[in-house]
């Protein structure tokens, strides 16, 4: 896991968002597809405006969940991979 933490995340800036409530929509416009995130997923892509490790992310969202530490770095390393896999974020190593 040491070598993710060292990976540098940040959004593409053709992914178009907007909050609706409390969850987050976003479209692909290249793509054409269009995604809806939960709340915590949408702070994530909050703090993606920065270029940001997982481990990051991970301290940002402990001081403003509660949520256990590793609970924390598994779910929000599997959120980033998702979002890579889905080509919405730009990836740095």
């Amino acid at each position: 896991m040491s070598d993710q933490k060292q990976k540098i995340y940040q959004r593409k800036p053709d992914v178009i968002s907007s909050k609706l409530e409390d969850q987050l929509v976003m479209m692909d416009i290249d793509k054409g597809k269009y995604f809806s995130m939960n709340p915590v997923a949408t702070r994530v892509w909050e703090l993606l405006d920065k270029p940001s490790s997982a481990g990051g992310l991970c301290n940002q969202l402990l001081e403003e969940f509660d949520v256990g530490q590793d609970q924390c770095r598994k779910e929000v390393q599997q959120l980033l991979d998702k979002m890579t896999e889905l080509d919405l974020l730009e990836v740095q190593d």
